[in-house]
C-alpha cells in the first residue's frame, strides 16, 4: 500500500499522521531518533523503535496503527477505486500516463515496510495473478474517471491484491507484557 495513500486517507478520516503520533510516542517513551532522517525513513524506524518499546502506550499506538492499516487495506479491497483513483492522480510528471493498468499491490502484514520483498515472490504473484484472471472473465477491470492536471481522463484499471500474512505481530494481539 502506499505510503502516501495512507497519509492521505488518515488525513482525510480525521487522524493524525503516523510520523506525528509515533513521534509522541518516542518522546513520552525517551525513545531518541534521528531528525536529520527522511520522512518515509524516519517513519519506519519510528514504528520499529516504539513497537519494540515494551510500555504499554507504546504497544498500545503500534496496535492502533496497525489495526488502521490494515482496516484500510480491507477497503481498498472491497472497494479499489479510491486507491485506483489515487494512484493515477499521484503519478509523477514523468511517469504519467492514462493508459488502462492492472496495478499490483503489495502488503507484507507482519511488516509493512518491507512489502516491496514481494515482488521476488514469485509463486505467491503467480498464484494471485493467475486467480484474478480467471475470474474476471472477458471484461476485467474498472471504469473509472480521474483528474491529472487539471485535466480529466477515463480508463479502465484494477488492482491485485499480493498479501503475505507472515508472522502476526505481537502489537495484533494487544500490548506485550
Amino acid at each position: 500500500m502506499p505510503e502516501g495513500f495512507l497519509k492521505d486517507k488518515r488525513k482525510a478520516d480525521g487522524h493524525k499522521p503516523e510520523l506525528t503520533r509515533l513521534k509522541g510516542a518516542a518522546r513520552a517513551c525517551g525513545i531518541e531518533f534521528d531528525k536529520k532522517l527522511s520522512d518515509a525513513a524516519l517513519l519506519e524506524d519510528l514504528w520499529k523503535k516504539v513497537d519494540d518499546h515494551p510500555a504499554k502506550g507504546a504497544q498500545e499506538l503500534i496496535a492502533e496503527l496497525r489495526k488502521y492499516r490494515l482496516t484500510t487495506l480491507a477497503g481498498c479491497q472491497t472497494d479499489p477505486l479510491p486507491l485506483i483513483r489515487w494512484l493515477y492522480e499521484n503519478q509523477g510528471v514523468r511517469r504519467f500516463d492514462a493508459s488502462n493498468r492492472l496495478f499490483l499491490v503489495l502488503v507484507d502484514k507482519s511488516n509493512f515496510f518491507a512489502s516491496w520483498r514481494l515482488k521476488r515472490a514469485k509463486p505467491l504473484l503467480d498464484d494471485k495473478i493467475k486467480a484474478y484472471l480467471d475470474s474476471v472473465g472477458t471484461s476485467p477491470g474498472k471504469r473509472l474517471e480521474f483528474t491529472w492536471e487539471s485535466e480529466k481522463y477515463t480508463v479502465v484499471s484494477d488492482v491485485v491484491f499480493v498479501i503475505h500474512p507472515g508472522d502476526e505481530p505481537a502489537a495484533t494481539q494487544g500490548p506485550k507484557e
